[in-house]
């Protein structure tokens, strides 16, 4: 005889409520069904646990036990972001992972059969108590990186840093400059390199926001600066751990930190470029440098994966009238297949100005195509809201 047909429970239907922000490292079977419950699902498959705090630490991460690199996840976030709210599926936690979760300052355990609605209970619960949408996981940070040498990057860096500052109000706004080896943002602005490289290097986990505070150098116009002093073997000093560690801190302690870049790769340069929010890439209006340029876009957009396509910015444009040999701007992104996102004006005069003076070129010459292109390129760059109730120009303070 034939056994009857069991039939199988119909599955649960999808459930109505979501998840606003959640990145996860999860089997697939897993990542597949919270994609039906999160309105923006992120990744971490792929991802070093550094990577992950610099780009998610600060807001709601589900780990899944037995997922490779999930319990290196957990003891780093608890270590380096402890105001990340955690949710982990584990049915037999050990004990030194159940400590780490002890040390966050939200976290929850749901079994490996949970559903849909338990981790949706989990994750509301996390949210409720720790307010996770004002943690340091709003900031946005965006690097700056050269093409070729000599695009101005440094500068483009400062201009951006202080019209970003005009525009969200002081304190907000952190410059850091990694060009390690010979960096001139503290030469450009008459600035004091207090970044310690050697102490960070030596214990990178012993950094925290006092003392990245006095590490900081800050401007009469409300933007801090951290730079090191010039060293011809930071480079081979520098480590991933140290630059991701302190790009973190940073990212916890102010709303937007804008990162001057060194052009040439360094074993830090990928985790960085895959990890900022906007990757800025700097060129010229130059037959090699557009080349250049468009290789490297393409290099870091297949870094930054899902993280958003690189902004390609044309620096030192003259007026039309003085144009040569060169050629109009849609005929050079039909030339590297690359769209260009923005142009700047040169001001050689200006700029000398400023440099010399140790100012912002906008302190100098404030009706200067240059810095007007540089606003509109801030602008494109923020969310509308902030560029529409930008803040009043404050009572300058004096730099310390």
């Amino acid at each position: 005889m034939f056994e009857p047909v069991q039939k199988s429970d119909p599955p649960p239907p999808p459930s109505n409520r979501t998840i606003p922000s959640l990145a996860v490292l999860a089997n697939p079977e897993r990542m597949e069904t919270l994609k039906s419950c999160c309105a923006d699902l992120a990744d971490l498959s792929g991802l070093s646990a550094s990577e992950i705090v610099l780009r998610h630490g600060g807001g709601l991460v589900l780990v899944e036990q037995g997922v490779a690199g999930y319990d290196q996840v957990i003891l780093t976030l608890a270590v380096e972001r402890p105001n990340t709210a955690v949710i982990v599926v584990s049915d037999q936690l050990p004990g030194h992972m159940v400590r780490a979760l002890m040390k966050l300052e939200a976290s929850d355990i749901v079994p490996a059969t949970a559903g849909i609605e338990e981790i949706i209970d989990a994750a509301e619960q996390l949210r409720e108590t720790q307010s996770i949408q004002g943690s340091g996981a709003t900031s946005k940070c965006w690097a700056f990186r050269g093409a070729v040498g000599g695009a101005g990057v440094s500068t483009l860096a400062i201009e951006s840093a202080f019209s970003l500052a005009r525009k969200v109000g002081p304190g907000k706004v952190c410059l850091v400059d990694l060009n390690v080896a010979d960096g001139m943002t503290t030469s450009f602005l008459e600035a004091v390199p207090k970044l310690d490289l050697q102490a960070l290097v030596d214990a990178p986990d012993r950094l925290d926001q006092r003392l990245l505070a006095a590490w900081c150098w800050e401007h009469a116009e409300g933007v801090s600066l951290l730079a090191a002093p010039r060293n011809p073997d930071a480079d081979a000093l520098a480590t991933e751990p140290a630059m991701l560690r302190l790009l973190d801190v940073a990212c916890s302690t102010f709303e937007y930190v804008l990162v001057d870049m060194p052009r040439h790769m360094t074993p830090w340069t990928k985790s960085i470029l895959g990890a900022v929010d906007e990757a800025i890439i700097v060129s010229e209006l130059t037959v090699p440098s557009l080349h250049a340029a468009a290789e490297m876009c393409r290099e870091t957009d297949i870094l930054r994966r899902d993280r958003g396509k690189s902004k390609l910015v044309l620096n030192r444009m003259f007026p039309k009238k003085r144009f040569r040999a060169e050629f109009a701007v849609d005929k050079a992104e039909q030339a590297i297949e690359q769209e260009i996102h923005t142009t700047i004006a040169s001001d050689w005069d200006a700029a000398r100005t400023a440099v010399n003076l140790g100012k912002p070129i906008a302190d100098v010459k404030p009706k200067s195509q240059l810095v007007l292109d540089v606003q509109q390129f801030v602008d494109r760059l923020l969310p509308e809201d902030i560029t529409a109730n930008a803040v009043q120009p404050q009572k300058k303070r004096r730099a310390k």
